[in-house]
This record gives C-alpha cells, sequence and structure tokens, in this order.
C-alpha cells in the first residue's frame, strides 16, 4: 500500500544525521531528485515565442470569455518557455538554510521529523510522472493563482497563499498591512510564509502540515499563530486557519491561510 508506505517512513531514514550537525542538508539535490532534471532537459525557446507571450498578456480581447482568454495566456506562457515544472527541490534547501541560520535545534528535529515522513512519498510520486505532466500541474497551480487573485481582493480578513515548501504566491492588502510589507513582497516567492511567523509558529504549522499531507480527507485546520513583521520587531497574536489545496495526483499544490488579529 503506497500511502502506508510514506506513513511508515522513518524519521532515521533521513539524511539528517544528529542535531548538532547545524550544515548536513537533509534536503538533497542530486539525481534522484527528478523534477530538478528534468528542469535542465528544458529545450531552447525562441525570442519569437517569448514576445507573442507578452503580446498576448499585454492584449485584453474583450470578445472571448474570461475562461478562454485565461487559456490564450498559459498557452503562450508555455510557448515561451515560461511555464515550467516548479523546483521544488530550491524550496526545501531554502527552508533548511533559514532553519541552520534562525532555529533552535530542537525546532530544527520537529520541523524534519514530519518531512522526512512526507517527501520521499511526494518524491516517489513525481518520478512516476512525465514532463507534460508536472507543466500541466503548473498550469493548474497558475489557473489557481488567478481565481485567488479575484477572492482575496474581496476578502476583509488577512489571507495568503504559499506553496507546499512556504513560498508565498499571493496575499492581500490586509495580509499585507498585518506583517507590514508591500502587496509586491507577497508574489512569486519573494517571502515564505515561516519567516512571517515566529519559532514556535512556525514549527506548530509544520508538525499539523505534516500530520494531514496525504490525507485527502483532511483539507482546512484550525489553530493559532504568533505572526511577525519582516523586520521581527513586532508580534500579532492570531487565530489561523489553513486549508490544503491538491493538484490531480493528490499532492498539496499550495496552502491557503486566513488570520484574524487576537486585539
Amino acid at each position: 500500500d503506497q500511502r502506508q508506505q510514506y506513513d511508515n517512513t522513518s524519521y532515521s531514514q533521513s539524511s539528517y544525521k544528529t542535531p548538532n550537525q547545524k550544515h548536513s542538508n537533509i534536503f538533497p539535490t542530486n539525481s534522484s531528485t527528478t523534477n530538478t532534471q528534468k528542469l535542465s532537459q528544458t529545450p531552447h525557446i525562441s525570442d519569437a515565442a517569448r514576445d507573442k507571450f507578452f503580446l498576448t498578456a499585454a492584449d485584453p480581447t474583450t470578445e472571448i470569455s474570461p475562461e478562454e482568454r485565461l487559456k490564450q495566456v498559459i498557452n503562450a506562457k508555455l510557448e515561451a518557455g515560461l511555464l515550467k515544472p516548479y523546483n521544488y527541490a530550491k524550496g526545501y534547501q531554502r527552508l533548511q538554510t533559514y532553519m541552520d541560520k534562525y532555529m533552535a535545534t530542537s525546532s530544527r528535529a520537529r520541523i524534519l521529523k514530519p518531512l522526512s515522513t512526507f517527501r520521499p512519498g511526494f518524491r516517489a510520486i513525481a518520478k512516476t510522472l512525465k514532463d507534460i505532466d508536472l507543466i500541466l500541474v503548473e498550469e493548474s497551480f497558475e489557473r489557481m493563482l488567478l481565481d485567488y487573485d479575484r477572492v482575496f481582493t474581496s476578502m476583509a480578513i488577512p489571507a495568503c497563499l504559499w506553496r507546499r515548501t512556504g513560498e508565498i504566491y499571493r496575499g492581500n492588502k490586509e495580509f499585507a498591512s498585518l506583517v507590514e510589507v508591500s502587496i509586491e513582497d507577497l508574489k512569486n516567492g519573494n517571502l515564505t510564509i515561516y519567516e512571517l511567523m515566529t519559532e514556535e509558529s512556525s514549527v506548530n504549522f509544520w508538525e499539523k502540515y505534516g500530520s494531514i499531507a496525504f490525507d485527502k480527507t483532511q483539507k482546512a485546520v484550525l489553530t493559532s499563530c504568533n505572526l511577525r513583521t519582516k523586520d521581527g520587531r513586532k508580534k500579532k497574536n492570531c487565530c489561523f486557519s489553513f486549508t490544503i489545496r491538491r493538484d490531480r495526483y493528490n499532492i498539496p499544490s499550495c496552502i491557503v491561510g486566513n488570520f484574524i488579529p487576537i486585539r
């Protein structure tokens, strides 16, 4: 049973050796990471294809439906070579570097335990997928971002969306105000969710997320957290709920968090 195999992956099987080995790399980026290999095999894309994408994106045709418009933009982006499988190995390495630099040994160990359980499962599924499968997953993610652009603008509650490795890709102005950053800071992975949480809150999130990462019957979690501003000077205690959005292979593609400040 594949899921049982994922769940039974022990912490000791990870490449993390001892808490004192601060710079040990639990997130290998070698040949076992198929996504990295596939990224390096991307063919050369012509300038004409890129120009076509930018022209398509900049030319809002009113004679077609929003759905057809979205298909046009995504297809042009794919042809221009700007839509590629996401390199999650770099995301995990970014998390590893952050933990080594800013977190206590005990906190690192608590985060590494759930990661060493579910990450092998994600890799096993990724190995069975072809390039086009991974691109379609990323296409679905892009569509989701466009949907949440509309959702977030209509929400008065601070909210943001991040990838399963923590990089924030969307957020509304209420969340930006809460953590004192700009809207642009909340796009394209400029910031991560764990950078905007206190250490204990970050550990709590990863533990709760890890416990349901492969349970497709569990989508939403209600808990609490302490957010902090980008410079770390201010902290905001919040009620916090997060919802996992999954791709067609039941892998979490993103997490959407809602935050209600407690005064």
